[in-house]
């Protein structure tokens, strides 16, 4: 067969004229043009802050680039909670404006923004004490709820005694626990909103080039004016100019401010981990939020499993590559273990993974306790040019994106503001019309049905651009073997559209089969590489490579589980 007729043609030819495709050759078109002329905006970092601020400056009308020195949510932005929550634990601490400001986010995200990825989720406070504490967390509960009403995006509170929580949440412990209060926040998954986000961005006209980490600024007058990045697909380095440039570097944030000549903050990086269990492996009707030993512990129902987390440690180790320990899993399941009867073992987890929240911490010492740093956000100016955005949680991104263009702007004289609560993300344009469209797809695709409502989950509205896929190519209409809650559509989707250059951000970001398959996606690794070698041009050679370096990946990732 030649290439005018191959499947892999076949699929190029659907690719349609906007821009909200991403591939190999949407960037290296960016990059050309990102190096030709002058932004009046750069962003470094495609997280979703930095995503968030790109697209947040598109909107403004602006000409934004987007530079990273990996993949679209990479780091901390893949590794979350994966929860948009107002963070109840902070009405304790009294951090009431972070609290009102995230549940208005988290209700922007279910009603308007990406209703598609973003869906209302139950979580239990269990009661251990059978007199003070359900008035003590009723006060809490409520004014949560009433910061809600506004938006009235999820469901009120919820009140059980033993009985009735016992025949609600089987697995709970009621010799310890004496009922429980439901509240609602939202689940949503980190990686594809981040995605979303960026494609939105793409399609409001913003340059996006991923694998280009930042080696150096230049300067002109005193002030910052452009970046130098070293472009790893094509192995030069380039100068990208702009008028006014935003670090949402995350935990590499102090470090970009020093290379461009300031040094006037420090971030600590805090270690997160989280467990993803099989679905059995916790019988309820409502996700847990308990207190832990040190903060809380959270299990919530996600897409078919349940996913506990998390921890809140100092990481000095590689930046690059936290992973979960030992003590790490310990402490998990421990903590979850305090308020089950029937205890989860290591036995019932899939999968691991560990992020970095970058906290600030005052140059020059402070408190060294994660838990006791600051959740709120900072903009921060300096040296003249650039503008640095750290800190924050990742459900008020937008409102985070906002506050560094605001201050990025000002020098500038340019006084528009924020337009993106009122616009929606990839996927959530034409919701409205595919969003009952489960049974039907689940028929067309050989699924079930709750799998069919995953897929319009992860996708939304452009559920249609994997049906053209298949239609184009009957190979890729086939749930995976092994993990059929995917098609095979979507791997190659992943790197005709979603900007995937790796086996590892397919397996890892597209999808998360890393996570969801007890082995890691080992055994389903080759057939992956088969499905997207031909769309990214790999020869034998490097189909292999990339097969070895997502065993490496895993293999350090998953060291802290019993072998598979």
């Amino acid at each position: 067969m030649n290439d005018s007729t191959s499947p892999a043609a076949a699929v190029r030819a659907l690719a349609p004229a906007d821009a909200t495709w991403l591939n190999p050759a949407q960037r290296a078109r960016d990059l050309a043009a990102a190096a030709a002329e002058t932004a009046d905006v750069l962003v470094i970092g495609a997280g979703v802050t930095g995503a968030g601020a790109a697209l947040d400056a598109a909107a403004r009308g602006l000409k934004v680039v987007l530079v990273e020195a990996g993949d679209i949510a990479v780091g901390t932005s893949s590794r979350s909670g994966k929860t948009f929550h107002g963070g109840l634990r902070y009405l304790e601490q009294l951090n009431f404006r972070l609290v009102a400001h995230a549940i208005e986010e988290r209700d922007l995200m279910v009603r308007t923004l990406a209703p598609h990825i973003a869906r209302p989720e139950s979580f239990l406070y269990p009661l251990t004490h059978a007199f003070w504490e359900r008035p003590y967390v009723t006060a809490g509960v409520t004014l949560y709820d009433l910061f809600g009403l506004k938006g009235g995006a999820v469901p009120r509170q919820r009140h059980f005694g033993r009985k009735s929580l016992k025949r609600y949440m089987p697995s709970i412990d009621d010799r310890r626990v004496v009922g429980g209060i439901q509240y609602s926040d939202a689940l949503m998954d980190d990686a594809r909103h981040t995605l979303a986000l960026c494609r939105t961005a793409a399609g409001r006209g913003v340059k996006l080039i991923t694998r280009a980490p930042l080696v150096d600024f230049t300067r002109s007058e005193g002030r910052v004016d452009g970046v130098v990045v070293q472009d790893r697909v094509g192995g030069e380095r380039r100068v990208l100019k702009a008028r006014a440039i935003i670090s949402a570097t995350g935990i590499w944030a102090d470090e970009i401010q020093q290379l461009a000549g300031a040094n006037t903050f420090r971030v600590q990086p805090a270690k997160g981990v989280h467990l993803l269990l099989r679905a059995e492996a916790i019988d309820s009707g409502t996700g847990i939020l308990a207190r832990a030993t040190d903060s809380v512990i959270i299990a919530r129902r996600w897409y078919g499993y349940w996913l506990v987390g998390t921890t809140d440690t100092p990481w000095t180790g590689d930046k690059r590559a936290p992973v979960a320990e030992a003590a790490d899993i310990d402490y998990l399941l421990g903590n979850l273990n305090a308020y089950l009867a029937r205890k989860v073992t290591r036995a019932d987890v899939l999968g691991v993974f560990a992020g970095l929240r970058p906290l600030l911490k005052p140059v020059g010492g402070g408190q060294d306790a994660t838990s006791a740093l600051s959740r709120d956000h900072a903009v921060i100016d300096g040296p003249p040019g650039l503008t640095t955005i750290v800190g924050g949680k990742f459900t008020t991104y937008r409102r985070m994106a906002a506050d560094a263009v605001d201050a990025a702007l000002q020098p500038l004289g340019v006084t528009t503001r924020s337009t993106t609560a009122t616009l929606p993300l990839l996927g959530a344009g034409d919701w409205p019309a595919v969003r009952d469209s489960a049974p039907a797809l689940a028929r067309e695709f050989g699924l079930s049905e709750p799998d069919a409502g995953r897929l319009l989950q992860r996708h939304g509205d452009r559920v249609r651009d994997l049906q053209a896929l298949a239609a184009a190519d009957a190979t890729l209409r086939r749930p995976l073997p092994g993990a059929p809650q995917y098609l095979a559509a979507e791997l190659v989707y992943a790197v005709v559209a979603e900007g995937a250059l790796s086996l590892v951000d397919v397996m890892v970001r597209r999808t998360h089969l890393s996570i969801e398959c007890a082995d890691g996606g080992l055994a389903l690794a080759p057939f992956v590489a088969d499905c997207v070698a031909p769309h990214l041009g790999w020869s034998a050679e490097e189909r292999e490579r990339q097969i070895d370096a997502y065993f490496a990946l895993i293999a350090k990732e998953r060291a802290a589980l019993p072998a598979c």
